[in-house]
């Protein structure tokens, strides 16, 4: 049996992945920098860290968090889904909507709006974890790591390439000799 009927307003437990606005970490919403020569001379110049593209400087950036709110809908349609004796139930306004997402009381759609963003962003942190190759270590203690891997697997690489380099010209000399 549906919680709700067509032409309800009902309490959506948003929680959408977003942009956010945060103030720009290189001029601090300044939207100009200041250089500092060697002889002491100073000259301010726009930033570009928060410059996008051929942007003038804008004082902010975008980053993405997940936005959690109840929000006031309009039930628009249903769609009921029947598999033996349990029953799904959809619902149609601005979007499509899970029953267990839609709420008569406001609190209820907020309570749940901030239980589904701490799951997003413990997920979220789960899969940032797993680029570290050691999870208890800092990601500049990871980012060396990787650097320092990059590095000896490249001159590994090179020294491959050469013994083949080496192997190829003495299997030509012994082909010459009749080996």
């Amino acid at each position: 049996m549906p919680k709700f009927k067509v032409g309800d307003w009902v309490w959506w437990a948003k929680c959408r992945w977003e942009p956010i606005q945060i103030p720009c970490p290189t001029c601090f919403g300044k939207k100009q920098v200041t250089l500092i020569l060697g002889n002491g001379d100073e000259v301010i110049l726009p930033c570009h860290g928060c410059a996008p593209g051929f942007e003038s400087a804008r004082g902010y950036i975008e980053e993405y968090d997940y936005i959690s709110e109840p929000e006031q809908i309009y039930i628009t349609g249903m769609d009921i889904e029947v598999d033996g004796d349990k029953e799904k139930v959809r619902y149609r306004g601005p979007y499509i909507y899970d029953e267990e997402d839609l709420f008569s009381e406001q609190i209820e759609a907020f309570a749940k709006s901030q239980e589904k963003k701490r799951q997003l962003d413990e997920e979220q942190q789960t899969r940032t974890e797993h680029i570290k190759k050691n999870v208890h270590k800092s990601f500049s203690w990871n980012a060396r790591y990787h650097i320092r891997e990059a590095g000896n697997h490249r001159e590994k690489a090179e020294h491959h390439d050469k013994m083949a380099i080496v192997c190829k010209a003495k299997s030509k000399t012994d082909e010459m000799k009749g080996e």
